[in-house]
């Protein structure tokens, strides 16, 4: 065939088919070869973690970010409520300036604010300082300023809340009558006893006993604190049960946002699977399905989609629909 003839009918030389042909495969080779490999989706599930991590850090300035909820105390009764902290949920701590930072619950009854059901802002600190210890994970109920040269407590958020028996709390002083803080000093000594009324899912009343708290050597400005489940028993009640008066440097962080159930996987781990409310499993189970129907069921679809819109084998390019082949070639012969 001469030359003239092999640039009509389009053939290359030999060199330029073998290179055509060998090349092409070459590469398609190698791009599939990196994205269907076995290493592929490993490393892609440890790179979306760590994003997941280093976000949650970014948002939360605190490391771990967050921490699974090992027992039911914030949970309203013993079934789980969506949106409350229950046993098995994992929420996320964020690193605040304390107590500036922290809204309490009579500081939440007084503007409104709210946090996981209730009033205020959810803690979690370290009992009496121990940094080995479980972190507990409990409302923030009120702050007592200590004061040394009387030696007893202020608390200054009570002065703006209704006071008296229909009202928000009221003062035991000694054998007086109850009687209410002056607006006007709100820093005023306390002595005796603050009722906290209605506290709480289950309204209870919260007595906290000053004289207790200084027996008790907790001889400092700090936090009563509160589970929501708890009933009227502080974590100061009862010669410090849980911790004593919950100074700033024992807070770890704020209660902000949580990623529901998947705690309970620990939980369950640790022999502690009795713990987690029998709906949480539930929940977790038809999410875990949910995400394994789109998983399968995506790809599926896709594939579907893709052979649907594959031309047929042996299908051939009908060419210019205006023009009729010549069977006898392009050249005539």
């Amino acid at each position: 065939m001469d030359p003239e003839e092999r640039e009509t009918t389009g053939e290359g030389s030999p060199e330029e088919e073998t290179e055509g042909a060998s090349h092409p495969a070459r590469g398609r080779g190698r791009r599939e070869k990196w994205y269907r490999s076995g290493w592929f989706e490993p490393v892609l599930a440890l790179l979306i973690i760590a994003a997941l991590l280093l976000g949650a850090y970014g948002y939360t300035q605190n490391w771990p970010p967050l921490v699974v909820v090992e027992s039911g105390s914030m949970q309203h009764g013993t079934q789980d409520i969506p949106g409350l902290i229950n046993a098995g949920d994992i929420v996320l701590v964020q690193k605040v300036p304390v107590p500036s930072g922290i809204t309490t619950y009579v500081q939440g009854e007084e503007n409104g604010y709210t946090s996981y059901g209730e009033y205020g802002n959810v803690i979690l600190y370290y009992p009496n300082g121990n940094m080995e210890a479980t972190p507990v994970v409990h409302r923030a109920l009120l702050w007592l300023n200590y004061l040394p040269s009387q030696g007893t407590y202020s608390a200054p958020s009570l002065a703006n809340l209704a006071c008296g028996t229909g009202g928000q709390y009221l003062l035991e002083q000694g054998p007086l009558a109850p009687s209410c803080l002056n607006p006007n000093n709100p820093n005023a000594p306390i002595t005796g006893t603050i009722e906290l009324l209605g506290v709480g899912w289950e309204s209870e009343t919260v007595t906290i006993d000053l004289g207790n708290l200084v027996q008790e050597n907790s001889r400092w400005s700090g936090f009563i604190t509160l589970g929501d489940n708890n009933g009227a028993t502080y974590d100061q009640s009862g010669g410090c049960i849980i911790s004593c008066l919950v100074q700033s440097t024992w807070v770890w962080g704020v209660a902000r946002g949580m990623i529901p159930w998947f705690g309970a996987i620990k939980l369950l781990a640790e022999g502690y699977g009795n713990r987690v409310p029998s709906m949480s499993w539930v929940y977790m189970g038809l999410v875990i399905l949910a995400v394994a129907a789109v998983v399968t069921v995506g790809p599926w679809l896709y594939r579907r989609r893709r052979e649907g819109v594959r031309e047929p084998p042996g299908a051939e390019d009908p060419g210019d629909p205006g023009q009729t082949p010549d069977p006898e070639g392009p050249d005539g012969r």
